[in-house]
């Protein structure tokens, strides 16, 4: 009797040890897999995980497989693209998750309002006959890098390009640096050091502009109920985009008639004018050229953003509503800056070479009814695509109340 015992005994081991990795994979496999997409210093995404995960735990204790991805990282945006390709997806959030590769939720009240519902649905159809498991989107090799560059290459890059080209246009721009020159000028310095002098306020330009750009959206985006601040800082700026688009408008037609600076309304105050024009003359020899010209170029890029500002601002909540991750936003932050400088560079070269204050003067003046028009384009274009999901929303709520 023992040794039959044994026997059956050994039998059983057996065939739990060949069984049990097969049943384990088929528990995995019935899980419900859910993809939470998050950032560091998220507002929503720590919510999400505060408020939300702890009710889903609960709810579904071991009945789900949770994987945290970090947008912030270069190989999880291929991922969180292709998902929002396969679900039909146009708009990002801080925060997104996907249950089961086929149920987007983005955004807190989405989700804090919709997964543990969504989660017990998925478990739900798991007992419908047949059910078989979703499979999760393909973004390896060149399939998931052309999915990125598609989305990448799509409306934003070029409004981003174009605001930064006009941002680096914007006749309060050119003015303060063709004062700068006409410094450099008057204080007769070698040419190499003007050339670094140049190269230094330039560098600093960018600089400076890039970091006021990334504060104020890691400000904006670490506030709580971003998503909100977010809408109602698009309505606002955009409302405020229409005036400053008629004001541009009607500066272009002014000028073209008057040929009078002081007829141009959407100018640096005289009062940062006068400030502007003391700190570089105190500050530029400061330190030696390349010190002079870095702070100069910082000071002078902070106290003209009063003027410039109208510009970046609403290209920066543009890049915000549109960005899905922090990477793309500082790629496209960078894209932006880059252009914003370009025209200072390429004026700034012509001076190296050669070219006279008064041609650079003379230029400026003809081209700035251009200049207005553009930017008048330009503030009424940024007014529709901010204001297009706060009326969106509100005829939303208006029609199903």
């Amino acid at each position: 009797m023992l040794g039959y015992m044994k026997t059956r005994m050994k039998e059983f081991l057996f065939w739990f040890c060949a069984l049990l990795p097969v049943c384990l994979a088929a528990g995995i496999r019935d899980q419900v897999r859910i993809d939470l997409f998050t950032e560091p210093g998220c507002g929503e995404c720590e919510k999400i995980k505060r408020e939300v995960l702890p009710k889903l735990e609960e709810e579904f204790e071991g009945q789900y497989e949770l994987t945290l991805h970090d947008t912030t990282k270069e190989e999880t945006i291929p991922l969180l693209v292709a998902y929002m390709d396969r679900c039909g997806v146009t708009q990002n959030a801080a925060a997104s998750i996907v249950v089961d590769h086929t149920r987007f939720l983005a955004g807190y009240e989405t989700v804090s309002t919709g997964l543990l519902d969504v989660v017990d649905g998925c478990l739900a159809s798991r007992q419908v006959p047949g059910w078989k498991p979703p499979d999760p989107p393909a973004v390896e090799g060149a399939g998931g890098s052309a999915t990125v560059e598609k989305r990448l290459s799509g409306f934003t890059v070029p409004v981003v390009a174009l605001a930064g080209l006009l941002d680096g246009f914007n006749p309060c721009a050119i003015s303060t640096l063709i004062f700068f020159l006409s410094v450099l000028a008057i204080s007769k310095a070698a040419v190499r050091t003007r050339l670094l002098v140049g190269v230094s306020f330039i560098f600093a330009s960018f600089l400076v502009y890039m970091g006021l750009g990334l504060g104020f959206f890691y400000t904006l985006r670490s506030l709580p109920g971003f998503p909100v601040v977010k809408l109602a800082i698009n309505a606002i700026l955009g409302l405020c985009l229409i005036p400053l688009a008629y004001l541009s408008l009607r500066d272009s037609f002014r000028f073209r008639k008057t040929q009078r600076a002081s007829d141009v309304s959407l100018q640096i105050p005289d009062s940062v004018k006068k400030r502007i024009h003391s700190f570089m003359n105190e500050r530029l020899g400061w330190g030696g050229p390349v010190i002079g010209g870095l702070v100069v170029g910082a000071g002078v890029t902070v106290l003209e953003s009063v003027c410039t500002g109208q510009s970046y601002v609403p290209t920066l909540m543009f890049i915000i509503k549109d960005s899905p991750s922090n990477l793309r936003a500082w790629w496209l932050l960078a894209l932006y800056n880059l252009l914003f400088v370009l025209p200072l560079i390429v004026v700034f070269v012509l001076f190296h070479r050669g070219l006279q204050i008064p041609k650079l003067l003379e230029w400026s003046k003809r081209n700035l009814v251009t200049a207005k028009i553009l930017l008048g384009l330009f503030f009424a274009l940024m007014a529709v695509l901010l204001l297009w999901e706060p009326v969106a929303k509100l005829i939303a709520y208006l029609t199903t109340r």
